[in-house]
């Protein structure tokens, strides 16, 4: 029990204070800077594609995941997406992401987290979820990692 306290305790003193984040026009940079990045290294870049087919763009730069038995996940971005008309895109909004777990879990990474959302209804449901249960396994090691994640929301 006693280890089981002391390992939430400091999952969340690593996460928390992450919470008090940059100005949010040194996270917008930074956003752009994430998605200029990868757009930049052709063996692993984004199809164009799939950015002409995606309706929302969502980065979140610097997202934390740490975990012990008892985890949890913080980082703030923007999410924009294409106007009615298909021409242009919105001005970008802030999306946060944030979370915890518990599980067979252990250690921590700090990821630059691009979504694509391909469809208007995909993104009423991502900006709409509150909640969700699901199965995520991930493999982080030196510049880029892999990740894959199944979840639902109720």
């Amino acid at each position: 029990m006693k280890l089981t306290v002391a390992t939430t305790i400091l999952t969340f003193a690593v996460v928390l204070p992450l919470r008090a984040a940059d100005e949010p026009s040194a996270r917008l940079d930074i956003a752009a800077t994430v998605l200029s990045d990868i757009m930049a290294t052709k063996d692993n870049s984004i199809p164009q594609e799939l950015l002409d087919k995606a309706h929302c763009v969502v980065i979140v730069p610097d997202l934390k995941t740490g975990a012990f038995i008892v985890g949890g996940k913080y980082g703030k971005g923007y999410v924009s997406c294409r106007n009615k008309t298909g021409s242009g895109w919105s001005a970008p909004g802030t999306v946060r992401i944030e979370g915890g777990s518990v599980g067979f879990q252990i250690g921590g990474s700090s990821t630059d987290l691009i979504m694509l959302v391909m469809t208007e209804r995909g993104a009423d449901k991502l900006l709409a979820s509150k909640f969700t249960l699901g199965a995520e396994g991930s493999a982080a090691a030196g510049p880029v990692g892999r990740t894959a994640t199944a979840q639902t929301a109720p």
